[in-house]
């Protein structure tokens, strides 16, 4: 059994706020359309905030959905905020506002709860079942790299830091794409299949997210040099109840990736080439593991240095907590915070801090 996970957030770092309609139209709308129409079962991950910016059609659709079994809701942080860097009392206010519009908008109350970045430390959990969550979903080469917990006496280092420079353009890019594929596929060897229980200040069930075999999937479904829906597919025969896709809804037929577009019929060819129909992540089955989940996140070291140590997001994460009311979830959004965040989205932040201040709504 396989799933997939769609995450959806118009807060995005990196995506310009007049964008969001095209956003809508290229990614959002042909997504659910076509799986639905495919009848492909799957979760829908989208922030709180971001279902108050879809138009009715896309509401109607997840509605659609969930009426027919199709979609499994996953609940998440109000604003895409990176839970280990807030208070206690405001990883609670994201977690309740996020669930309320779900159950408001949807009349379903979330089981599974996408951690935002996949950022993660022990007590999260617990707030997490206080709230009526049974499962997170957090990431599965941290949880491989967790048997030493102090990341300044051993740093992680990336599984595949040859794909990683190409990314960036870095050297003589085709060899390290090259080298890279090869260090992927290595890595995609480690992913072990099922659910896991993390041991926490309350235990929880955990569905790993493999960052190695979402980077096969995106670079097959886009058709990259050496790479295609069936070359992954062969790579991933042997992988079940993992999930097959688990991140941004936007990289499929909005976002580029290197300079290539994905789209949702190269998802439906892969899930042909697999000969299966994906399950809910919750009908995941488990793995019998049990291990304890350092505090993390999916960044390639598996850190929170993105969010943390860049002068910019120092300061905000210094000035965040003086923010109250509604103004302190647009001061907590990541995307401020992004791994390339626009300047107008780290002027929501700030912004939002300053009005606070003053006392302005």
């Amino acid at each position: 059994m396989r799933a997939l996970v769609f995450h959806g957030n118009l807060q995005y770092a990196e995506i310009p706020k007049a964008e969001i309609p095209k956003v809508i139209e290229k990614a959002y709308l042909p997504v659910l359309n076509e799986l639905l129409k495919a009848e492909v079962p799957f979760g829908l991950n989208v922030t709180g905030y971001t279902l108050g910016l879809l138009s009715e059609e896309v509401l109607s659709l997840i509605r659609d959905g969930i009426e027919t079994g199709l979609i499994e809701i996953i609940g998440t942080s109000y604003t895409h905020a990176i839970l280990p860097l807030l208070p206690l009392d405001r990883v609670e206010a994201q977690v309740v506002r996020d669930r309320e519009i779900k159950e408001e908008l949807f009349g379903v109350s979330p089981r599974g709860f996408w951690l935002p970045e996949l950022a993660y430390d022990p007590i999260i959990p617990a707030i997490l079942r206080d709230n009526g969550y049974e499962y997170l979903f957090a990431d599965g080469e941290a949880m491989l790299l967790s048997n030493h917990l102090n990341s300044v006496v051993k740093p992680i280092k990336p599984l595949y830091p040859h794909l990683i420079k190409a990314q960036r353009g870095e050297g003589n890019v085709y060899l390290n794409y090259l080298l890279g594929l090869r260090e992927l596929k290595k890595a995609i060897g480690l992913a072990f299949g099922g659910k896991v229980t993390l041991k926490a200040v309350k235990d929880i069930e955990a569905v790993p997210v493999w960052v190695a075999i979402n980077t096969a999937v995106m670079l097959g479904i886009g058709r990259f040099p050496l790479m295609s829906p069936k070359k992954v597919a062969g790579w991933l025969r042997e992988k079940d109840d993992v999930l097959l896709y688990g991140t941004d809804i936007e990289f499929i037929g909005y976002r580029d990736l290197a300079g290539r577009r994905m789209d949702v019929k190269g998802l439906l060819e892969l899930l042909e080439e697999l000969g299966t129909e994906p399950c809910l992540p919750s009908r995941m089955r488990h793995s019998g593991k049990e291990l304890y989940l350092r505090t993390s996140s999916w960044a390639p070291d598996k850190s929170l240095r993105i969010w943390t140590e860049d002068g910019g997001n120092a300061r905000l994460n210094m000035l965040t907590p003086s923010a109250k009311g509604e103004l302190a979830f647009l001061a907590e959004n990541s995307d401020a915070r992004g791994w390339e965040p626009l300047p107008e989205r780290r002027l929501d932040a700030f912004r939002a801090i300053y009005k606070s201040w003053r006392g302005e709504e």
